[in-house]
């Protein structure tokens, strides 16, 4: 059975990190809703161009032919999120997945489709997922955001935090592929220096001796200023941690958060 249908699957740890929030709630006995976002560093047109193209960051474990570059989506009314499933394995013939279809797509704003998504397209529930795109001072802010209702076989506490963990980590691969937003320079080890051994001093020296000294401690203050000024701007480049207690941005028509 393919990892895409697999419970144990869902719940794997995500590897390339998690978004900068996520949430799940469960909706009544029988639904559950899955909101994650995060901030990337790029255009909202240059992040709904990656959006599109999900077999550049949709992972491969979570389809049916375990190729992600099997899977297409035409960013249209009707459009499909599909895969094809290639000659090969036992089958004779190509074979194709309708994962999702496209309800509503507005290029750089926001991206609508309605579908069951792994285990879940074997129960008779309806689903959706909404993702909008947000410019932000720092690039660009996407919300997933997927909500499950109707009857299954599963219970909500069983699927939800299982489905959420997946809709969390196809975000955290598209954020990764654009770049997160925020992120500082990464920190680099440099060796331990080592004292030089002393040279002969010349039988004859053009200049004084405590000139030479002067200047020498010049180029080590000089030296150690610079080292201070890189450190200082590193410092300056980090971004401070986020204010758990801001308030909340105000709501439009597809940002639920």
């Amino acid at each position: 059975m393919r990892i895409a249908l697999s419970l144990a699957a869902t719940g794997a740890a995500m590897a390339l990190g998690a978004p900068a929030k996520a949430e799940m709630q469960k909706i009544g006995e029988s639904g559950f809703v899955s909101r994650h976002t995060a901030t990337v560093a790029a255009t909202p047109d240059a992040a709904w161009a990656a959006l599109i193209e999900p077999s550049g960051w949709w992972n491969g474990a979570h389809t049916f032919s375990g190729e992600p570059d099997n899977l297409t989506l035409d960013p249209r009314a009707l459009g499909c999120f599909c895969e094809m499933l290639p000659v090969g394995e036992g089958r004779s013939s190509p074979g194709s997945v309708r994962h999702m279809q496209v309800l509503f797509a507005d290029p750089g704003t926001a991206l609508r489709l309605s579908g069951a998504l792994g285990p879940l397209q074997s129960e008779p529930v309806g689903a959706v997922l909404t993702v909008t795109l947000k410019q932000e001072d720092a690039g660009t802010r996407i919300l997933f955001e997927y909500v499950v209702g109707g009857t299954m076989r599963y219970s909500v506490d069983q699927i939800g935090p299982a489905v959420d963990r997946v809709v969390g980590e196809q975000l955290a691969s598209l954020a990764a592929q654009l770049g997160v937003a925020g992120q500082g320079p990464e920190a680099i080890e440099l060796p331990a220096s080592t004292a030089a051994e002393p040279e002969e001093a010349p039988a004859e020296m053009d200049v004084p001796a405590t000139q030479v000294e002067q200047e020498a401690a010049s180029f080590g203050a000089d030296f150690l200023d610079d080292v201070d000024a890189a450190q200082a701007a590193v410092e300056e480049a980090e971004l401070p941690p986020a204010d758990a207690d801001a308030p909340a941005e105000p709501l439009d028509e597809f940002d639920t958060r």
